[in-house]
Formats: C-alpha cells, structure tokens, sequence
C-alpha cells in the first residue's frame, strides 16, 4: 500500500517548506537613537518620554492569579532575618512598608498573610509588560527593577494624543489588575520624576515642572539625596540654584549630569530591549510532494540544519513554526511551543 498523503496536503501538492523558530536567546542592541528611528528623521521635533512607576509590580503579580481581600506582603530573607519585601494596597493602609521585618508586622497587621518573593518572576513580568507596551511605540526600555520608559515622539497622534494614549495605558494596566504611575515630559529625568513624586505631564521648560519635587527625583543615590538635605537642598529647585562649579567641587559629577538630564541640557538615550532573534531554515523542492514520508524527511532536514545553527549561537528555540507553501499559492502552519528553550 502506497503512504498517505500528507494531513496538511491531502488536497493540495507542496513544492516549498520553510521552519522558523522565535522567542530565542535575546542579543544585546547598541544601536544609538537615530540609527533606531533613522538620521533626521524627527529633526525640530520635540522628544517626548512616558515613565510608567510600578510601585506595587511583584504584589500585584502575585495577586492576578491568586486574588486575596486581605492585608498581603510577599516576603524576602535578608540579614538572617525576614523582611517585607512588596505589600499590596490594604497592607499599606496598615501602617506596614518595605523593609519591615515580617515578626513586626505581624505585631501591627495579625490579619496579614504572606508569601516568598521570586524576583526572577518579578523581571520576566516586567519583561512581559516592554512587550506589551510596544503596542504603542517601538523604543521602549527597562526604568531599573520595577519600571518601563517609552519615546513616544512622534506616535502620540495614533491614539488620539498624548492625553489619550496615557488614558489608555492607564485603562488597560487597571484592567490587568497593575498600579501604576505616570510621568510625561520632554527628557526621561523629568518623567522619571513625576512618575516617581507626582504624576503629571511636562512640556517646554522642565524646572517649572519638576523645581518643587525633592532633590530624590533625580535619581540620586541615598547618600547623594542626604548629604544635600543636611545642607539644606531639599528640592530641585534649590539644587539648581546653586553655581554649577561648587555643586561639582562638593559633589562630584554624578550630581551635575543627573540635573542635567532631567532639564535637558544632556541628552539621555532610552535603550531599548532587544527583540529574540528568529532563526529561519528554508527548503525549496524541484517538484511538489504530496506523501508523508516526502513532508517528514523534508521536515527532518530543516530541523537538522536549524538545530545546528541554535547550537552555533548556543541558543534554544521556545516556539517553532513549519510553513508549508502550496502550489496554489497559499499556505499552512504548524506551530510548536516548547515548555523550556531547546536545541535537539
């Protein structure tokens, strides 16, 4: 007896196969802002930045999946004790706060539950929601372990401005169950700053905007934010004051350059992640098969060529999609996901 056909060609012959793997290892990009949008391109346009604040990412986490109407705190071990390491909204209203040891909050909150942090989760979120967030620009980077920054120049127009595209990132995230905060102005400085100390919207001169928040809202180390205090500089404002020359000489050039990125008089990058590389086998056969033998060895043989090239770059394919062209010119898939990354 002659071997079936083919499933997926049982009534049309194939003369092409093509299999393609996604969600790979991740390279690093180092391209420069205008490499990204092309130079010149918005030359005399204004840049404008989104900073979204996640103060309660990993709780909130937790939460979407496990929903509980209660005092919660996901707890860490530090110090050789336990300590508080994100509290959801009611544990908050408590009087409790990160870094509390746990035995103490249990003294101020009895109805608290509790859980172990994994912040290794907590970074693929964060990494899930950069994703997301490319649904509204294509430049959006990490803001350290608990925020996004997007360079919106440009695109703000495709969803009704900045004011509706930041009500619609506010709708959805509520939707999923995320609090977040909002900053947008002209320098990444600045919109981390309203993020941070007070959401708001920026544009033209920054100091105005961000002059009344706290010397903290530029991103200054602990030690930078209490020497200043004990010197009575307390807000933006005061710091900005002062000549530039001793603010270097007494606090070096972190200070200084931190200052200036968020009144824009030192350009910062937003450095985007970087998209999975996609690995890509293709077979193109003298004559249209229609067996499944003939589709199995073919399949078998992008395989083994793909494979050699995951192993070459020591990566492992997460989803892997088998693209059957047809003689009339369509085409069908098969898509496979992996539970883990493999290579055999």
């Amino acid at each position: 007896m002659p071997p079936k056909p083919a499933g997926v060609a049982s009534r049309f012959l194939m003369h092409q196969m093509m299999l393609a793997t996604r969600l790979c290892k991740a390279g690093v990009l180092s391209r420069t802002n205008q490499e990204h949008w092309g130079l010149g391109m918005f030359d005399g346009m204004q840049k404008r930045v989104v900073s979204l604040w996640f103060p309660r990412l990993a709780s909130d986490r937790v939460l979407r999946a496990c929903p509980r109407d209660a005092p919660f705190a996901l707890i860490v071990e530090k110090n050789n004790t336990v300590e508080l390491y994100c509290l959801n909204q009611q544990a908050e209203r408590q009087g409790l706060h990160r870094g509390m040891r746990h035995t103490d909050a249990r003294i101020f909150c009895p109805d608290l539950q509790s859980s172990p942090a994994d912040p290794q989760a907590d970074q693929r979120f964060l990494h899930a929601l950069a994703r997301w967030a490319r649904r509204y620009c294509p430049w959006v980077g990490l803001e350290g372990g608990d925020g996004l920054v997007m360079d919106i120049t440009g695109v703000a127009h495709l969803f009704g401005g900045e004011a509706g595209m930041l009500v619609d990132i506010r709708r959805r995230l509520a939707r999923a169950g995320l609090a977040v905060r909002i900053g947008l102005a002209d320098t990444r400085g600045a919109a981390w700053a309203l993020a941070h100390h007070g959401e708001g919207v920026a544009s033209g001169e920054m100091l105005p905007h961000i002059g009344p928040l706290p010397v903290a809202a530029l991103r200054l180390d602990a030690a930078s934010c209490i020497a200043l205090e004990r010197l009575g500089l307390r807000t933006i404002a005061d710091l900005a004051a002062l000549p530039r020359a001793a603010l270097t000489r007494r606090f070096g050039q972190d200070v200084l350059m931190r200052l200036d990125q968020a009144l824009g008089d030192q350009p910062e990058q937003v450095s985007p992640l970087a998209e999975p590389p996609h690995y890509r086998v293709r077979l193109t056969l003298p004559e249209p098969i229609g067996l499944s033998d003939d589709v199995m060895a073919g399949t078998a043989s992008l395989l083994e060529r793909l494979c050699a090239r995951l192993k070459a770059n020591e990566a492992g394919a997460r989803v892997l999609c088998l693209t059957l062209g047809r003689v009339d010119q369509a085409s069908q898939q098969v898509e496979l996901r992996l539970a883990r990354p493999l290579r055999d």
